[in-house]
């Protein structure tokens, strides 16, 4: 045990002692050094070990998140998902930000079309907090958060090789290795994944190089600094138009995505410093940048576009206990720009050029009162001043500068029972800020026609969530179960409706169009493991619907097609009380786990969801569908170990994701799109640990 490790321990044990007789006072919810304890949360959390990633042996974040009640998945490619929570913003199947903070190692993240792009092979710890979490996280945090912590050196020296292959030509390779070096460690690995898809275009292949470097300065302080480089090439074209094409041609050859063929660098680079002062006290600090340079094809091939994401920023926590009081202060600083340039593919006119900037300054605090032996409140504030700009490189009367001020907060309450067992209730917020683009688009047409009906700020909108559950354990029996309701007022979206042309002028124009409402049950529950016989359950009762939402719907057929010249009739068309499309009101993840040795286990998984709409305006509803998955390890010694699973495993033929525009009559023979999703896949692989 190195230095650090032991003074961690100890220091733990000491402010446990400090408060003995009131509890453990601690401050969980960090930003930075995110605390996997949840004994005295007093939101609906999950915690995914690294250990139980390894486990699942996942292709997409997805196959981890499954597991997770709350949490809907859509691939947005092949190796690539968006994750809802709650139901917020699955109506968006595009570039949309997700309404879910992405958050690794301690920085909320901003990545194309909401996908994730971490590398599934350096992963410490998955932490999936549910209702707004903007009190912690700021913008976009609408419905929750993903806390992602990558691999950290530890004070063991141990390495590991690992190689995978599979259906559709799928290859994967990793090595590891942690060092103990006395007064630091060093942890480094390196990963290769590669595939052709299911799909007739949807490759994927993915370099990715990691590591972390920390050093013990004595032994209350420490400094760490880590470098992460992935290269990511994707296809993702993988979906069809309409049912006959999805029974005909369910691998959607000759079919394109809407945007497709990314070519990513991903470098994030990061130092941080901790020091504790005492036994009941600390105080982090951390510096990140993250750049992603990309290239892709947009529009059905029509565009290449090529954008350069930068993200910089500072953050500083201070944490410190005075007797049953914990408090936490932090301050969030971040600097991010875009610079995105697009193309006409077929002569290479350049058609935007355009930069965005945001500044980002916030301050936050959480405070922990032990009120009574039992009972524990938290409360939790943060403000945001956020600068944006959009800078049009073509034309600088489109350019604008809004900035906001948006508080967020969270109070509640967690009530010890006897034994294990907790009761916990929590008001929480999030919000999200119009993009500098929306508020451009509306000030570009108000200054041609200053007539419109159209507003020259944007609000913000914001979710309100409220949530009463219970956690314990009894017997070798956890569970976590909770009721909520989050409401979400004035959505942010185009007048018309989404992805919506119609023929007025107003309706092209952005405005807070909307509201809606989740409300829901959700339970999990996980047996002993280390019995012959486990099992893991993951239920949602999800019931999500628009409380205040028009559209314009198309109702008349257009014969000059889906674009413009408009020459269809539009009606607009009142959706309130309708369910918000891709949500299903019952899903449940089942796993039974046997261990017939201490050397094997073998998993199977049972994945099922109801019916569910693919348009706002409810007409098309979709089967619900249910698979099986499998997969299994064994280890031969300390060093040799294989491993398999084994995704369809009764080869079930069913959608994987159906949307149909809300605007047309459209039709599902040929109007929806569809993937369909693959047929039983196999991998195997070999592990070796030294």
């Amino acid at each position: 045990m190195n230095k650090k490790i032991y003074f961690s321990a100890v220091c733990a044990l000491a402010i446990n002692l400090s408060a003995a007789d009131l509890g453990t006072i601690q401050v969980e919810s960090s930003t930075i050094d995110d605390k996997l304890d949840t004994k005295t949360e007093v939101s609906s959390v999950a915690v995914i070990s690294g250990e139980e990633v390894e486990e699942i042996n996942p292709k997409t974040l997805g196959d981890i998140l499954v597991g997770v009640p709350g949490v809907t998945l859509s691939n947005v490619g092949t190796a690539e998902v968006k994750i809802h929570i709650r139901g917020i913003d699955n109506q968006n199947y595009m570039g949309e930000k997700p309404g879910v903070a992405v958050v690794i190692d301690g920085v909320p993240v901003q990545e194309t079309a909401g996908r994730i792009n971490v590398d599934l092979d350096n992963i410490e710890s998955i932490k999936v907090i549910k209702g707004g979490a903007s009190y912690l996280y700021g913008n976009d945090a609408l419905a929750g958060a993903i806390v992602i912590t990558t691999k950290k050196p530890k004070g063991k020296s141990a390495s590991k090789i690992e190689g995978e292959l599979g259906s559709f030509n799928s290859k994967r390779v990793l090595a590891t290795t942690n060092q103990s070096l006395g007064n630091s460690a060093l942890q480094l690995q390196a990963s290769y994944r590669d595939t052709d898809g299911y799909w007739d275009d949807a490759y994927s292949t993915i370099k990715s190089a990691n590591g972390k470097y920390t050093y013990y300065i004595d032994e209350t302080s420490d400094v760490t600094v880590g470098l992460d480089y992935t290269n990511r090439k994707t296809g993702d074209g993988n979906s069809v138009s309409g049912t006959i094409e999805a029974e005909e041609n369910p691998k959607s050859a000759g079919e394109y995505s809407y945007t497709g063929y990314y070519d990513s660098d991903l470098i994030k680079a990061f130092a941080s410093y901790s020091k504790d002062f005492g036994e009941e006290s600390n105080l982090m600090l951390q510096l990140h940048k993250y750049r992603d340079d990309k290239s892709y094809k947009s529009a059905r091939l029509k565009y290449d576009a090529n954008e350069v994401w930068n993200q910089d920023g500072a953050k500083g926590e201070y944490r410190t206990v005075f007797g049953p009081l914990a408090l936490m202060g932090g301050v969030d600083l971040q600097r991010n720009t875009t610079d995105e340039l697009r193309y006409l593919a077929a002569d290479g006119t350049l058609t935007s050029d355009y930069e965005t900037k945001e500044a980002i300054n916030a301050v936050y605090t959480e405070l922990i009162y032990q009120l009574t032996e039992s009972l524990t409140t938290t409360f939790n504030f943060r403000y945001d001043y956020i600068g944006q700009e959009y800078i049009d490189n073509t034309d600088s009367t489109n350019n604008v500068s809004p900035t906001y001020k948006v508080p967020s907060y969270r109070a509640g309450l967690n009530y010890a029972l006897s034994g294990n067992n907790a009761l916990y209730a929590n008001f929480s917020t999030g919000f999200r800020t119009p993009t500098a683009y929306q508020m451009s688009v509306n000030n570009v047409a108000l200054a041609a026609d200053p007539a419109l009906d159209i507003p020259s700020e944007i609000g913000v909108e914001t979710t309100y969530n409220y949530e009463l559950g219970a956690r314990g354990s009894v017997s070798t029996l956890a569970y976590n179960a909770s009721v909520y309701q989050l409401d979400r007022k004035d959505y942010i979206g185009r007048i018309a409706g989404n992805y919506i042309t119609s023929d007025d002028e107003n309706e092209s124009n952005y405005d807070n169009v909307g509201d809606m409402r989740s409300r829901g049950f959700e339970l999990s529950m996980n047996s002993d493991r280390s019995r012959m016989f486990s099992f893991d359950l993951a239920y949602t009762y999800l019931d999500a619907v628009f409380t205040r939402y028009v559209l314009s719907q198309q109702v008349t057929e257009d014969p000059d097609g889906p674009y413009r010249p408009l020459t269809a009739e539009y009606t607009r068309k009142d959706l309130s009380g309708n369910r918000v499309p891709r949500t299903s009101k019952h899903m449940i993840d089942f796993t039974l786990h046997y261990k017939p040795t201490e050397a094997a286990l073998i998993s199977a998984e049972v994945y099922a969801k109801s019916s569910y709409y693919a348009d706002e305006v409810n007409e098309h509803e979709m089967p619900g569908y249910a698979v099986m998955n499998l997969r299994g390890e064994y280890r031969f010694n300390e060093m040799f170990e294989i491993f398999g699973r084994i995704d369809n495993l009764l080869n079930k033929n069913y959608y994987q994701f159906v949307n149909i525009n809300s605007s047309a009559l459209a039709e599902m023979e040929t109007d929806a799109t569809i993937r369909v999703a693959p047929p039983r896949a196999y991998y195997a692989g070999l592990r070796i640990r030294f």
